[in-house]
This record gives C-alpha cells, sequence and structure tokens, in this order.
C-alpha cells in the first residue's frame, strides 16, 4: 500500500517528490554527520537549513538537470555516459557545491556569505571529484532516468556525511591560513 502510494506520488509530482526526498536525504546525512563526530548535542537548526537548502533548490534543479542531460544524450554506452559525467562534474558540481555554502551562509544570516565558500569549496570540490564520478557512473548507467534523482539522493546521503563534515570544519582566518578555532584557543 505505501510503496503504491510512493509510486504514485513519485509519478504524478515528480519535482516535488525529488524535493522532499533529496531534502531529507541531506538532512539525514547532516545528523549521520553529527553522530558520526560524536555531537553532545544534535544542531537542528544546521539539519534544518540543509534540508531547506537542498530540498528546496537541488532537489529541483537536479530533476531537470537530469532529464536535459537524458535528452540530449540518450543512451548508457561507456562514450555517452563519460560525456555525462564530464558535464554533471563541471557544469552542476561546481555551482552546487558552492552554492551550499553560500546558501547555508544566508540561511545563517552571516555577514560575509562568501567567506565560508571561499575557504571551503576548493577542498570540498576535489573530494567531489574523487567521489561523484563513480557514483556518476552506476547513475548514467544503471539507473532508469525517473530514478535518478532519488538514486543521487542516496548517494548524496554519504556525500553529505562528508560535505557536513567541510562545512563544520573552522574557517582560515583572512590570508593567514589560522583557523578561528586555533585563534579563540590561543585567547
Amino acid at each position: 500500500m505505501a510503496f503504491s502510494f510512493l509510486r504514485n506520488f513519485f509519478g504524478k509530482h515528480p519535482v516535488l517528490s525529488n524535493m522532499t526526498t533529496v531534502g531529507f536525504l541531506y538532512a539525514a546525512g547532516d545528523v549521520s554527520q553529527q553522530t558520526i563526530v560524536g555531537a553532545e548535542k544534535y544542531n537542528w537548526p544546521n539539519t534544518t537549513n540543509i534540508a531547506i537548502l537542498t530540498g528546496g533548490v537541488f532537489g529541483p534543479v537536479y530533476y531537470y538537470w537530469y532529464r536535459f542531460l537524458d535528452k540530449r544524450l540518450p543512451g548508457t554506452v561507456l562514450k555517452v555516459v563519460l560525456k555525462k559525467m564530464f558535464l554533471d562534474q563541471t557544469v552542476i558540481s561546481i555551482p552546487s557545491t558552492a552554492f551550499f555554502f553560500v546558501g547555508l551562509s544566508i540561511l545563517e544570516g552571516k555577514k560575509d556569505i562568501f567567506r565560508e565558500a571561499k575557504d571551503k569549496f576548493p577542498k570540498t570540490y576535489m573530494t567531489s571529484c574523487m567521489y561523484w564520478p563513480a557514483a556518476q557512473f552506476i547513475n548514467f548507467t544503471f539507473c532508469p532516468s525517473h530514478l535518478r534523482v532519488v538514486y543521487v539522493a542516496c548517494a548524496a546521503f554519504v556525500w553529505t556525511n562528508i560535505l557536513c563534515y567541510f562545512k563544520s570544519a573552522p574557517l582560515k582566518n583572512a590570508g593567514d591560513g589560522v583557523s578561528e578555532k586555533e585563534i579563540i584557543s590561543i585567547k
């Protein structure tokens, strides 16, 4: 019964269902990352912001992006899969990764909404270049197009643990390579 409801919901409301799935799995990834690092108290406002940002922005973007890729590059032969992987890693991953940090800074009410992205984007993106191509190879080779966003959301659960680890890392102090955490401990 529940499976039938979900299948009908995904069929009738693909954007909304993808928004919900993406937001839930990214939020679950944040909670998982907080659990792994042994947080004494869960940061529910951060988890909520992640759910809002990823569900509200990434869910629809990914839905339309994968539809576009599948229409422009149909098929699962190796050459097509490699093209999709390259485009995904360059066209969508770069702005998504940057917007993750900027969007959360906006939701957190930070004055300098770009500081965290400037500090954390390079390392995060380089890490994504090691994780996502393998995940997307599976996606573009084996997943039917209507399940791409759901698959990516599941892969994103693992990725979110990595992303939230980078997000929770202290910022470097402008230009000197010293983190805020180190400055506080010196004082």
